[in-house]
């Protein structure tokens, strides 16, 4: 066993130390830069929470999606101990990139319908894949999707942040109001979430970078508007992102019917079977900066 592998899981005093590169606070805790001394690997990014139910929900999806496209890889996790002052519950990823959200800003806050396609087709697909080792992720919005060139030069999309991530099955049943401008209208009127809530959350991410805005932004009247969006959708979008509204049909009719990998991902390619949705995100790099076209 390497002394990475030794090391993994146990708390050492001064083994992290905070750089300044990158931090951000959430309702979950504190996220930001840390150097490892012992390795003297520098592009971490620590995420601490005072929470241990975080902690018991975000480990197993962490350890379970491991080696998985999409994902950031776990590097180190631990529990700081109470005489050190309140208890930190920590986990150590690699930099894994930008939320979507800045970068869409920095874009003109909005993506080509190509881009946007490619973006969708990688964010079902990383969903399906989190589906298929047992867990739903409750909370994807544009906070917790984020991009990244890599060294090869290809943009690549991950999911972070489980710390509403539960077992998919039995279907869980929400313990607080998860009422949002991201979630699903079952979500949104209280019933037990399925994968087709985690899928019309990635739909409803992308209405941000057409753009369009079918909700508002009064979150007592979330429920209603989308009660009139899911009578028809359609007539929010025009021809040339109408495969945005198809998957939402799709998705919503699967609820009912069950789930098919064939029937959701071959809305983007029947809608231009000229068109790879699987060919690689085009940018630009303006002053050391992602700019998505």
């Amino acid at each position: 066993m390497n002394a990475a592998n030794q090391l993994f899981g146990r708390f050492l005093l001064d083994r992290y130390i905070e750089t300044g590169h990158f931090s951000a606070a959430g309702v979950h805790g504190r996220a930001f830069s840390v150097l490892d001394t012992i390795f003297d690997r520098n592009d971490l990014i620590m995420k601490s929470t005072t929470d241990p139910e975080v902690y018991r929900r975000e480990l197993p999806v962490l350890y379970a999606m491991r080696g998985y496209q999409g994902f950031p890889m776990l590097y180190d996790h631990f529990t700081t101990p109470p005489e050190h002052g309140d208890v930190q519950y920590c986990f150590v990823t690699p930099y894994e990139g930008e939320c979507i959200d800045d970068i869409a800003q920095r874009s003109g806050e909005r993506f080509s319908h190509t881009n946007l396609m490619r973006i969708a087709f990688k964010l079902l697909w990383a969903l399906e894949t989190l589906h298929q080792q047992g867990f739903c992720h409750r909370d994807v919005h544009c906070g917790n999707v984020i991009l990244r060139r890599e060294f090869d030069g290809i943009v690549r999309l991950k999911i972070i942040d489980f710390g509403l991530s539960l077992p998919l099955n039995p279907p869980p049943m929400p313990e607080l109001n998860l009422t949002s401008w991201h979630a699903s209208l079952p979500v949104c009127r209280g019933e037990a979430y399925t994968r087709f809530d985690d899928f019309t959350s990635a739909i409803f991410l992308l209405l941000w970078f057409v753009p369009v805005n079918p909700f508002g932004d009064v979150r007592a009247e979330y429920l209603v508007k989308k009660e009139k969006f899911d009578e028809n959708p359609h007539v929010w979008f025009n021809d040339e992102v109408e495969w945005i509204p198809n998957l939402y049909t799709s998705i919503q009719l699967q609820r009912t019917s069950g789930y098919s990998h064939t029937d959701l991902f071959n809305v983007m390619y029947k809608f231009d079977p000229n068109f790879d949705p699987t060919s690689p995100i085009a940018y630009r790099v303006v002053d050391n900066q992602l700019t998505i076209e």
